[in-house]
């Protein structure tokens, strides 16, 4: 098990670390680096003064997603995942582009909210398969 990736879900996903403790061995890393590369989504609008910047952040986790390599706690084990085919791309790029909404100042209909939640917690149960 990756200790920063385990370290990092602990710490601000603990419910889902929890959970990843009982999937089987050999899937649990995968849950693991889903869940953390899920958290720098998550904080990708927090992390910035302004929201145009959280699509840059976003662009990067693209660019990783679609087969660039970086050193970066969560990158590079997500990028061995992607590699390995424990990950599916497809997944991650969904869960990426839910999360270009919350650049927009507000999610302007109900059924563009309703495509949000089901990109980003959808996708994200989808990847965990």
């Amino acid at each position: 098990m990756n200790e920063a990736i385990a370290t990092l879900v602990r710490r601000h996903d603990p419910d889902r670390f929890l959970t990843a403790l009982f999937a089987p061995p050999d899937r649990r890393d995968a849950l693991l680096t889903l869940y953390a590369f899920n958290h720098e989504l998550a904080r990708a609008r927090e992390a910035v003064s302004e929201p145009p910047l959280a699509l840059i952040r976003l662009q990067w986790w693209r660019e990783v997603v679609e087969g660039a390599r970086r050193r970066h706690d969560v990158a590079g084990p997500l990028g061995e995942a992607l590699d390995a085919g424990r990950l599916n791309q497809g997944d991650l790029s969904t869960m990426i582009e839910g999360r270009e909404a919350e650049a927009e100042p507000a999610i302007p209909t109900l059924s563009e909210w309703e495509r949000y939640v089901g990109a980003i917690a959808g996708g994200l149960g989808v990847a965990a398969q």
